[in-house]
């Protein structure tokens, strides 16, 4: 594999305004606020995780109210993509390696569970539509199907599977001898007043088949510390973390000292930032108003916007627009987005609105600019 995820950070011309990102870059923290990396007294740690690092994790996840699974359950890996492969690998085994992936999906969903020796089974579900239904499910649902993996809120749309379809899909896969796998890395984002449903608000105790990822990644827009984790019933647990002993080795000490004060101290800005992308998320909105042949659903989370710009590739882009969009975007009016077709969903662009307002403005109006004067 030599070519990069589709979402990956490169250099651009210093002209073109990125709004490709994967991260928030809203300005936030302190950058005197975290502890100085030490040069001394650094031994390798649990390849699990610090217990005390796990503990928090298990708070955190509670929302405030009672755990549903212990320290012992969580996995620390640097980076939620981690946690991910980890699992995959401790779960496909035997002939059991088919993954229902409900698209659009993150653009490093099906590389991965390739990677893992698995094969992506893309479930067509519409964009914004944040679950697949039981049928769609079951129609692609074989002997060899190991997982169904769910992202929610998702990227690349911020579609929320609701907490109705979220236990039914939990107790479907349980029947069946699934593994769901539950990525709620977008949870924490703070758009909203209220987050996504989770696996861990519907049962008293995290179902056996059920692994859950989460990190700091987006929650706390501590994308570059690369800190994330899984949480799996106790066999699972203990079959990632073996994987991860092997491959991973332990998360940096550093990371999990920072990442465990960021936990314990609750990050009371998180929700002043929130409040600042549910504005960028309405100036996005407004760039996309009124252009025909273009429609833009308001995200129920996350950090990004999915419009859907088929009718205008089919009634007024140039030649050079439906031959190669992001290309002509990028050459011509000088703005990067991602192709939704990295996320199985062609005719779609992914942008971020977690980005410094005067970055969004420009390469929003550079965008407008683009499908209303090609």
């Amino acid at each position: 594999m030599t070519k990069l995820a589709p979402t990956a950070v490169t250099e651009q011309n210093g002209d073109v305004v990125v709004l490709s990102t994967g991260d928030i870059r809203v300005a936030q923290h302190d950058p005197g606020a975290v502890p100085a990396a030490r040069r001394a007294d650094q031994p390798y740690r649990s390849p699990a995780g610090d217990r005390a690092l796990r503990e928090a994790i298990t708070a955190y996840a509670a929302d405030g109210g009672t755990p549903t699974f212990a320290p012992d359950q969580v996995v620390v890996t640097p980076g939620a993509r981690q946690a991910i492969f980890t699992a995959l690998l401790s779960v496909l085994r035997g002939d059991r390696r088919e993954v229902l992936l409900p698209t659009p999906y993150w653009a490093s969903f099906p590389r991965l569970v390739e990677m893992a020796g698995g094969t992506p089974v893309p479930v067509p579900t519409e964009p914004g539509q944040g679950a697949p239904s039981l049928e769609a499910l079951a129609g692609l649902t074989t002997e060899r199907t190991a997982m169904l993996i769910l992202n929610s809120p998702r990227n690349p749309d911020g579609a929320v599977v609701s907490a109705e379809e979220l236990r039914g899909i939990t107790e479907w896969t349980a029947e069946r001898g699934l593994t769901l796998l539950f990525d709620q890395v977008y949870r924490g984002v703070a758009l909203y007043e209220e987050p996504a449903p989770s696996v861990t608000q519907l049962y008293p105790e995290l179902p056996g088949h059920v692994v859950l990822t989460d990190g700091l990644t987006k929650s706390h827009a501590l994308a570059g510390l690369r800190l994330g984790w899984a949480v799996a019933g106790p066999e699972t647990a203990t079959r990632i973390t073996a994987t991860a002993s092997h491959l991973i080795g332990g998360a940096s000490g550093v990371v999990q000292d920072i990442a465990q004060q960021v936990l314990t101290t609750g990050e009371p800005g998180r929700r002043e930032l929130g409040a600042r992308l549910a504005t960028h998320l309405d100036l996005a909105l407004d760039a996309f108003a009124g252009i025909p042949g273009v429609h833009c659903a308001r995200p129920a989370g996350g950090i990004f916007l999915f419009p859907d710009l088929r009718g205008w590739l089919a009634d007024s882009a140039p030649p050079q627009a439906r031959e190669d969009l992001v290309g002509w975007l990028r050459t011509r009016h000088e703005v990067a987005v991602v192709d939704g077709a990295a996320f199985g969903a062609p005719g779609h662009l992914r942008l971020s609105f977690a980005l410094p307002a005067d970055q969004l403005k420009d390469g929003l109006h550079r965008l407008r600019t683009a499908l209303t004067r090609p």
